[in-house]
């Protein structure tokens, strides 16, 4: 992805596409909208690593640290836009 198109891609949209692609899943999944645990949708320990790698945060610790206390689609959005 060029770097103009993953600006104008908002954060939501660059987790629920690196999510859906690892888990497999469609927005119908979220059963609890973008609240759902994605552990519930078989998040583990490698999709997860897979996922921090689509979204290109697989060599910042603390940052995934955060985003493993808050498995949800808010929740890593809502940590992502923290560390920009």
């Amino acid at each position: 992805m060029s770097e103009t198109a993953r600006e104008t891609e908002t954060a939501r949209e660059r987790v629920f596409a690196a999510v859906g692609e690892v888990l497999y899943v469609a927005e119908s999944d979220l059963v609890d909208g973008d609240a759902t645990d994605l552990r519930d949708l078989g998040l583990d320990s490698v999709r997860f690593v897979l996922v921090m790698k689509q979204l290109g945060v697989s060599q910042q610790a603390e940052l995934i640290s955060r985003l493993a206390d808050h498995p949800s689609i808010a929740g890593w959005v809502h940590e992502l836009e923290k560390s920009t």
